[in-house]
């Protein structure tokens, strides 16, 4: 039989006995010219691909205890498969001049996708549902059907929907087998073994036809709205691909791909000097490197249909986080890379109007209104002012100045510093400053906010840590509790029913927040406090900053979000990894991704300075046994 006369049984026929004729043996003299794309394939009365018919949900592994839903479920299998034998038919049709090892290997294909179909169908009247019972969608038509060229098919059904397909009959093997349906079971196994190599006949033609079979060729060659993240399913089969002949790089590149449906990605981008920039400072070369060095941790608050403004980690770095449950965005070196795509909202860091808006001097005014207002016996007495002339300073012991505009510690001064006069002339030239007691700090803690159109959303609180200058450390994974000692959760919590510090941090949350949104401030915010000693009992200063903005905090919320995990985040230099006992930062990287609770969470080996380090395990135990076995100490 001559392949082009089966092609055109299987793709025009509305005979199902033709459609599934078996081809026996072929030849290949007269492929013929070219054919057009018909609307659709040739279809029996009753199964049409578009028609009135309602099409059923997608399953689900709950609905399979309902017979008549399994029929359901293996009449929509059975569609695909029949979707994809009509597919290659047409391939062989429209790609006459086409290799001739390639045509035969999809005659082979369409053998066994015939074999599937029938097979599907066997079951699927079993549990009451007959063939052209329901409606059927046309998707793999719609996004195939018009492709130009072999490779570009290739690409779609045999690298995106097959290699998918390894996934999906894994998973529905397993799920049939759950609920004792062993002869179905066994269907969804013939139809991985055999996918397999149709998964690798796509690669291998791929490979001649294209030149490369690399991830990144497989995804250039993919039309909207096909995606790398369509070519998996619900579980991953990394030993089926390996079979199939995919490379280790390219099922490590699917592996953290995700699915795109379409939706406008929003644009995520990282600068931590918002306030420097607001303040018309520039940003000192030391804090430069480390912005370099953090500027992909907005992929931690991204969607996974986002994108990152910022150089891409390592594929090793990347694989790691999404085994600990990160979703992982596109990356992007700069805004040329994203041509002419569409586009949805601008996310940065922070934006220069907020920031100035709401400044220390802001925050501390709001924090004696809230006070005010909102009277508990957790708040501590707020002892310090705004400063707006040298004579109201108390320079000398105990006491620290903070520029309006300033974050991580930096453009401040205490004021029983040698420089404490000249710093305060220089700034109090430009307007007021802020000065506080230096406070006796138990821990810090911080509070985060989303405000949008509707109204602000407290998102919860957590706990992080400081360096003795102010610089970011790091943030507890978990519970802000984790780790205080008993005697002074005791003090924050309080006697009877419910906690006064939970009420304390809500209420200021809600306050902050709506005092924000009256002004106009939209977006992610983060409001620092400190638990004190004063006078002798624990007390909560309640709002030492406001950060309009994206802060480590929200960063660390939604890293203990995504993972689930209870442990630290931890931001270390070369200097603290020399201190835990190793001799070269390389030796640090190889113990950390051995250490089956730790996990780079930016990029090790490009680093200038800032190495940073989730240590996550079910419990705040394992995890600090973990960092402990590395040579660090966990902060008091």
């Amino acid at each position: 039989m001559e392949i082009r006369d089966f092609a055109e049984a299987v793709l025009y026929s509305a005979d199902m006995s033709l459609k599934l004729g078996a081809p026996g043996e072929v030849t290949d003299s007269s492929p013929g010219s070219a054919c057009a794309v018909p609307t659709a394939p040739g279809r029996p009365d009753g199964l049409a691909m578009r028609s009135s018919k309602a099409i059923p949900p997608a399953p689900t592994i709950g609905g399979l205890t309902d017979e008549y839903t399994r029929g359901l479920a293996l009449h929509s299998f059975a569609h695909h498969e029949l979707q994809a034998l009509e597919l290659m038919a047409l391939a062989l049709l429209r790609f006459p001049d086409a290799p001739k090892g390639f045509r035969r290997g999809l005659v082979k294909i369409i053998a066994d996708e015939q074999r599937h179909f029938q097979m599907y169908m066997r079951r699927a009247e079993h549990w009451g549902v007959g063939l052209g019972a329901v409606g059927t969608g046309h998707f793999f038509w719609d996004t195939v059907a018009h492709l130009d060229t072999p490779a570009d098919f290739l690409a779609a059904l045999s690298l995106t929907y097959e290699q998918a397909n390894l996934d999906f009959s894994l998973h529905w093997e397993e799920a049939f087998r759950a609920i004792d349906d062993e002869t179905t079971a066994q269907v969804l196994r013939v139809v991985h073994d055999d996918e397999i190599s149709h998964v690798r006949h796509g690669v291998k033609w791929f490979e001649r036809l294209h030149g490369s079979a690399s991830f990144d060729d497989y995804a250039r060659r993919l039309v909207f709205p096909l995606s790398p993240g369509r070519a998996k399913g619900p579980r991953f089969d990394r030993d089926g691909r390996l079979r199939a002949g995919l490379s280790p790089t390219f099922i490590d590149e699917l592996e953290i791909t995700n699915v795109s449906r379409g939706r406008p990605p929003r644009i995520f981008r990282f600068d931590p000097f918002v306030e420097e920039r607001a303040a018309g400072r520039t940003p000192a070369r030391a804090a430069r490197s480390v912005a370099q060095d953090l500027a992909s941790i907005l992929m931690f608050v991204a969607h996974r249909e986002d994108v990152v403004v910022a150089p891409r980690p390592s594929l090793d770095v990347l694989l790691a986080l999404h085994r600990v449950g990160i979703a992982i965005p596109q990356f992007v070196d700069d805004d040329a890379a994203l041509g002419d795509r569409i586009r949805g909202e601008d996310v940065p860091w922070g934006k220069a109007e907020q920031v100035t808006a709401v400044d220390k001097l802001e925050a501390f005014k709001i924090r004696h209104q809230m006070v005010d207002a909102c009277p508990h016996s957790l708040w501590a007495a707020s002892k310090g002012h705004i400063c707006d002339s040298l004579e109201t300073a108390p320079l000398g012991e105990g006491w620290v100045a903070k520029a309006p505009l300033s974050a991580s510690g930096q453009h401040r001064v205490r004021l029983d510093h040698a420089s404490a006069e000249t710093w305060l002339r220089k700034h109090l030239n430009t307007g007021p400053v802020v000065i506080e007691p230096w406070y006796d700090k138990v821990f810090d803690v911080s509070v985060q906010i989303e405000i949008d159109d509707k109204g602000p959303r407290h998102l919860g609180a957590g706990r992080f840590w400081t360096a003795s200058n102010g610089t970011y450390r790091g943030a507890v994974m978990g519970p802000w509790s984790e780790g205080i000692e008993p005697e002074i959760l005791r003090s924050l919590h309080g006697e009877g029913k419910g906690s006064q510090i939970h009420q304390a941090l809500k209420l200021l949350g809600d306050f902050v927040g709506q005092a924000l949104y009256s002004r106009g401030i939209r977006g992610p915010v983060g409001v620092d406090c400190m638990v004190i000693r004063q006078a002798g009992e624990i007390r909560l200063l309640p709002i030492l900053e406001i950060n309009p903005r994206f802060t480590m905090g929200r960063v660390a919320h939604e890293l203990h979000r995504s993972t689930g995990l209870r442990g630290g985040w931890f931001f270390v230099d070369d200097v603290a990894i020399k201190a835990a006992g190793f001799d070269s930062r390389s030796a640090f990287i190889q113990a950390v991704q051995t250490t089956p609770e730790t996990t780079f969470t930016t990029d090790p080996v490009e680093a200038q300075t800032t190495l940073t380090v989730l240590v996550g395990a079910k419990n705040q135990a394992d995890a600090h046994a973990a960092w402990s076995r590395l040579g660090f100490a966990w902060p008091a």
